[in-house]
C-alpha cells in the first residue's frame, strides 16, 4: 500500500508563483468594474471620518519613483483606517498652473507672445488635463484606494473661485499690499519665484576687491584714502549707492606704497595676503561709527557719490568688513537704502539685461552675468580693481530652468506674514510633527519668513483681481473683487480676465476712466495652499484634517502655504499631524540623475515584479530619511514577499476542506490558544505601528511573525496533525480553526501593504457571508481570551524549545543525528520549568519521536531551561508518519496511531 496516498496533503489553487505583473491589472479592472471604492465609502459613510489630504503633484511628466513612494505611503494610511471602519475618502489632486506647463506648451511650438491670451490659456489647460490623465493611468497601476473620477484640479473653476474668495478675505483683513522690494527673480523664467522654487548648486564665480576714493573725509580719515569693498557680484558695482560699515567693528587705516586703505582690522591679514601686499603698516585704528558720513567717489561712475552708512548686516566673517550697497539687488541692501532715504534702483529688465536706466551704453542690453568681464576690465583700467579671484560657493538656481536666480527689486503683490506670525507660531506647536525635529524646522521657517510674494509674471494661472487707476495707483477692494467673481461665475471661466478689457471687467461706476487691469497671476503655491479650504472645507469633511504627508522639501512649500491660508481663513492649522519623507536615491546612496544613468522607473518595477513588490519596498524603508532603491533591494523585497505568500498558501491549502460555519470548533488545545494569543499580540503591535505611521516596523513585525511564530513554530509542528489525522478529527479541526483566525489576522495586517495579493487569496477561503472583495470585509476579531497562567506556561515552552533546537543543531553539526523526527530527547528540567512535563504531546511540538523525562542530569548538556540529551531513537519507522516507535501495529508497517486513523 502507498501510504502517501492516505495523507491529507494540502491543496489549493492559490499559486506559489505570484505572477503579480499579469494578475494585478485583472484585479484592478475588477475593482473598477464593481466600483469598489464607492462600495467601501458607502459601507463606512456613517462612521467616524479619517481624512488624509493629498498634496497635489504637478501635472507634468511621467511618474518617478519619488511619486510612488509618496502615493503608496498615503495608501497605507488610507487603507489601514478604512479597514478599521473609518470613512476615509482619499481625494487626489493636481497642481496645474504656472511656468512648467507654459514652458512645455511653448516648447511644443506655440508662440506665447503671438497667441491670443485666451487661446494660449486653453492650450495650457488641455495640456494639463492630458498630463493628469497620463499620470492617473500610471498611478492606477500602483493599486491606490482612490476614485480618480473624484479628484481636485487647481484649474477647475470652483477651485479657482475658492482661491479668489480667500484673496478677498486677505484684502478684507488688510493683509494684501503692492510694493517695490527685492524678490527672488528668475531671468530665464522672467518671473518672481517662491523660496520653495529655488534649488542650490556649487558654482565658481568671480569675486573682486574694489576701492572707493574718499572725496569728503573727516578728522578720522583723510581725503584720497581708499575704502576697499569685496563683492561676489561684480555686475552690481554700476548700481552701487552706498557703502556699509559695522559701527562696532574696528577698522585699520593701512599705508601701502604711499596710499592709505581702509579694511576691517580682523580681516587685514587675509585681505593683504589675497591682494598681495608684502610691505604695509597700520597707520591707525578707527571704529566703524567714525567712518559713517564719509563720502566717496563712485567706483564705476566718478560723477556719483557713494556715502558710508551703518549696516546692520556687516560682519568680519569674510570680505573686507565694508559692504557695497545696491538697493535693488539684496534684502539687506534694500533695508539699508530705505533707512537712509535712498531711492530703490534696479536697472535690470525681466530677462536680466541692463535697461536704459543704467545710463551707460556699454551695458544697456547686456545680460548681467556677461557684464562681469566688462566691469572687471573697466575697473582694472581705472585703477579701482585691486584683485579678481574666482571662488566656489553655493548659488541659487531656478528649479525648473536650472539657471541662476538673482535678487531683484520689482513691484509685486505681497501678503503680510508679519501680522500673522504670532498665530502661525502658536498653531505650529499644536500640530503633531513626525519626525519630531520638523516642528523646530517649521517654527524657524515661519519666524524668519518674509512677507509672501504672491504675484507671478506669467499668463497661465489664477488672475489677481486688482486694477490701476488713471494715476497708476493700485486699486483692490471687496467691491471690485465681488463684481469680478460674479462675472467669472456667469461666464463659467476666469479666462475673461485675460480676454476682456478693464472696462468690461469693472463695475459701471469705474468704467471709461483710463483704468487698467493687473496682468500678473497668483503664485502656484497659493493655488495649492488653498486646497485645504477648496477641497476639504467645501466638501464638509472633518477639519482640520488628520494627516498631511509629503516630501521634506514641502516645509517651505505646501506645508507652509497651507498653514498660512488656513490661519488667514479660520485661525487654525489645517492639519493635526504632518509627516514628511525623504528623497529616493540609488543603491549606493547617490542622487538619481539621467547623467549617471541610475534612474529607476516605478512602472518598470511594476511591470517586472508587480506593484505589491514595489509596495513591499516602500514598507521596508525608513521613509523619514532619504531611502535607497535598486535591483538588489527589490530582489530582497521580492524574497520577503515570497515568504509571506508561501505562508498564505500553506494556510489556504490546509483549509481547503474546512468550512468555518460547519467545521469550526472552540475546543482548542493549549498550544492553539497560546498561538492565538501571540497572534493577538502581533496584531496589536502592528496596529500601533500603523497608527504611529511606522511602516518599516509593520514590515519587520509581519516578517518576524511569519518566519518565527508561524513557519518555525506553529505551522511547522501542526503538519503532523493536519496530514496524519482523520479529516474531521477534533484535533485537526481545532488546528484548522486556529489557522482560520491566523489567516484572517494576517489578511487584515496585509490589506494596506499588499492589496492585490490579499484580494487574490480571498478567492480561495471558504466561509458563509464572505464579501465579494476582501476590502469589504470587516476587521476580524479573534474571540479568544487567554489567561495569564497559560501564557506564562507557554512562554516557558518557547524558551525550552529554543534550547532544544540549539542542542539538536549541535548534534546535527556533529553528525550524531540527521532529522529531528528520528530523535529521542531526554530532559531534566530546571526547577522553574517542571510544570512543562505534564504537557501532552510535547514531542509533537518539538518534532521528535520521543521525549524521556528524567531526574538524573548526568550526561546531559546544561541549558537555562533544562539539561538535555539528543540521540537517534532506536526503534521502527512508521511507513506513514515516519515516527520512530518501539513497535508497529498489527500490519507491521505503520504505527498504532496511523493504524487507528486508517482502520478505526
Amino acid at each position: 500500500m502507498n501510504y502517501k496516498d492516505t495523507l491529507l496533503m494540502p491543496t489549493t489553487l492559490f499559486e506559489m508563483k505570484a505572477n503579480l505583473n499579469t494578475k494585478e491589472p485583472t484585479i484592478q479592472q475588477e475593482w473598477l468594474t464593481t466600483n469598489l471604492v464607492h462600495q467601501i465609502l458607502t459601507k463606512n459613510k456613517k462612521h467616524h471620518q479619517f481624512i488624509l489630504h493629498d498634496g497635489p503633484p504637478y501635472a507634468n511628466g511621467n511618474l518617478h519613483v519619488g511619486h510612488s513612494l509618496n502615493k503608496i505611503l498615503k495608501d497605507f494610511i488610507v487603507r489601514y483606517y478604512t479597514n478599521k471602519g473609518y470613512y476615509a475618502p482619499w481625494i487626489c489632486g493636481w497642481d496645474t498652473h504656472g511656468l512648467p506647463i507654459e514652458s512645455a506648451v511653448v516648447n511644443s511650438g506655440v508662440d506665447r507672445k503671438a497667441t491670443p491670451p485666451g487661446e494660449f490659456r486653453e492650450i495650457c489647460k488641455q495640456y494639463a488635463l492630458n498630463q493628469i490623465n497620463n499620470q492617473i493611468n500610471q498611478f492606477s497601476r500602483l493599486g491606490l484606494l482612490t476614485d480618480f473620477n473624484d479628484k481636485y484640479v487647481t484649474l477647475d473653476l470652483d477651485y479657482e473661485i475658492s482661491q479668489l474668495e480667500l484673496f478677498k478675505t486677505m484684502v478684507e483683513k488688510n493683509l494684501v499690499y503692492r510694493y517695490l522690494k527685492p524678490v527672488y527673480w528668475s531671468p530665464t523664467s522672467e518671473s518672481a519665484l517662491a523660496e520653495a522654487e529655488i534649488e542650490y548648486e556649487d558654482v565658481t564665480t568671480p569675486s573682486i576687491y574694489v576701492t572707493f576714493k574718499v572725496i569728503n573725509g573727516n578728522k578720522h580719515l583723510a581725503v584720497n584714502s581708499k575704502i576697499i569693498i569685496w563683492t561676489t557680484t561684480p555686475w552690481t558695482i554700476p548700481m552701487n549707492q552706498l557703502l556699509a560699515v559695522g559701527e562696532k567693528i574696528s577698522y585699520s587705516v593701512v599705508k601701502v606704497a604711499g596710499q592709505e586703505y581702509v579694511v576691517a582690522s580682523d580681516l587685514l591679514a587675509t585681505v593683504s595676503a589675497t591682494i598681495g601686499w608684502t610691505d604695509y603698516h597700520v597707520v591707525k585704528e578707527i571704529s566703524g561709527k567714525d567712518l559713517v558720513g564719509i563720502e566717496t567717489e563712485h567706483a564705476w561712475n566718478p560723477k556719483l557719490i557713494s556715502k558710508v552708512v551703518a549696516g546692520h548686516h556687516v560682519t568680519t566673517d569674510s570680505g573686507t568688513g565694508i559692504v557695497h550697497i545696491a538697493s535693488g539687488f539684496g534684502e539687506d541692501d534694500y533695508l539699508i537704502a530705505k533707512a537712509n532715504g535712498v531711492e530703490i534702483y534696479a536697472p535690470l529688465d525681466d530677462q536680466g539685461k541692463y535697461s536704459a536706466e543704467i545710463n551707460d551704453p556699454s551695458l544697456v542690453g547686456v545680460f548681467y552675468e556677461d557684464a562681469n568681464k566688462i566691469i572687471g576690465q573697466k575697473l582694472e583700467h581705472t585703477g579701482h580693481l585691486l584683485k579678481l579671484k574666482f571662488i566656489k560657493h553655493r548659488q541659487g538656481i531656478d528649479w525648473r530652468t536650472k539657471k541662476p536666480i538673482i535678487y531683484r527689486a520689482t513691484a509685486q503683490w505681497f501678503v503680510s506674514i508679519e501680522k500673522l506670525k504670532p498665530q502661525l507660531l502658536k498653531e505650529i506647536k499644536k500640530v503633531n510633527w513626525n519626525p519630531e525635529w520638523a516642528q523646530k524646522r517649521m517654527l524657524d521657517m515661519i519666524a524668519n519668513r518674509d512677507d509672501w510674494c504672491i504675484s507671478r509674471q506669467r499668463l497661465w494661472g489664477v488672475p489677481i483681481i486688482a486694477f490701476y487707476d488713471e494715476n497708476n495707483t493700485p486699486q483692490v477692494s471687496l467691491e471690485l473683487i465681488d463684481h469680478v467673481l460674479k462675472l467669472f461665475k456667469q461666464e463659467q471661466t476666469t479666462n475673461i480676465w485675460f480676454t476682456w478689457s478693464a472696462d468690461q471687467l469693472l463695475p459701471a461706476a469705474y468704467q471709461h476712466q483710463g483704468w487698467r487691469k493687473e496682468q500678473d497671476i497668483m503664485d502656484v503655491w497659493f493655488d495649492s495652499g488653498v486646497s485645504n479650504l477648496a477641497v476639504i472645507k467645501n466638501r464638509h469633511l472633518s477639519y482640520p484634517v488628520d494627516v498631511y504627508l509629503e516630501g521634506n522639501d514641502q516645509f517651505r512649500g505646501w506645508f507652509n502655504s497651507s498653514l498660512i491660508t488656513a490661519v488667514i481663513d479660520n485661525n487654525h492649522a489645517p492639519y493635526k499631524t504632518v509627516l514628511s519623507h525623504g528623497f529616493v536615491n540609488d543603491e549606493k546612496g547617490r542622487k538619481m540623475s539621467k547623467s549617471l544613468g541610475n534612474t529607476i522607473s516605478p512602472l518598470d518595477i511594476v511591470d517586472e515584479y508587480g506593484s505589491d513588490i514595489l509596495r513591499m519596498w516602500v514598507a521596508s524603508v525608513d521613509y523619514t530619511d532619504d531611502v535607497k532603491i535598486g535591483p538588489e533591494i527589490i530582489k530582497q523585497c521580492a524574497e520577503s514577499y515570497r515568504k509571506i505568500r508561501n505562508t498564505l498558501r500553506f494556510i489556504l491549502a490546509n483549509l481547503s476542506d474546512f468550512n468555518v460555519d460547519k467545521d469550526y470548533t472552540d475546543q482548542l488545545a493549549e498550544v492553539d490558544l497560546y498561538t492565538l494569543h501571540l497572534t493577538q499580540q502581533f496584531k496589536k503591535k502592528v496596529d500601533n505601528a500603523y497608527e504611529d505611521y511606522n511602516f518599516n516596523n509593520v514590515y519587520i513585525l509581519i516578517n518576524n511573525f511569519v518566519i518565527n511564530t508561524l513557519s518555525k513554530f506553529y505551522l511547522d509542528f501542526i503538519k503532523d496533525i493536519l496530514y496524519i489525522e482523520k479529516a474531521k478529527a477534533p484535533r485537526r479541526r481545532a488546528v484548522q480553526s486556529t489557522l482560520y483566525h491566523i489567516y484572517r489576522t494576517l489578511i487584515d495586517v496585509l490589506k494596506p501593504l499588499l492589496p492585490h495579493t490579499v484580494e487574490e487569496a480571498h478567492r480561495f477561503i471558504n466561509y458563509d457571508h464572505k464579501a465579494p472583495s476582501v476590502h469589504l470585509e470587516p476587521e476580524h476579531e479573534i474571540p479568544v481570551v487567554v489567561n495569564d497562567n497559560l501564557i506564562a506556561k507557554w512562554d516557558k515552552v518557547l524558551k525550552l524549545r529554543d534550547d532544544v533546537n540549539k542542542e539538536l543543531e549541535v548534534q546535527r553539526e556533529a553528525k550524531a543525528i540527521t532529522k529531528s523526527l528520528a530523535c529521542q530527547l531526554t530532559i531534566h528540567f530546571q526547577p522553574d520549568y517542571q510544570e512543562l512535563q505534564d504537557i501532552e504531546d510535547l514531542h509533537q511540538i518539538f518534532i521528535v519521536s520521543e521525549i524521556i523525562f528524567t531526574n538524573n542530569k548526568e550526561g546531559l548538556t546544561p541549558y537555562p531551561t533544562s539539561y538535555l540529551k539528543v540521540q537517534e531513537k532506536v526503534g521502527l519507522k512508521c511507513a506513514r508518519c515516519w515516527m520512530i516507535v518501539d513497535q508497529l501495529s498489527e500490519n507491521n508497517e505503520i504505527c498504532q496511531r496511523c493504524f487507528d486513523v486508517l482502520y478505526k
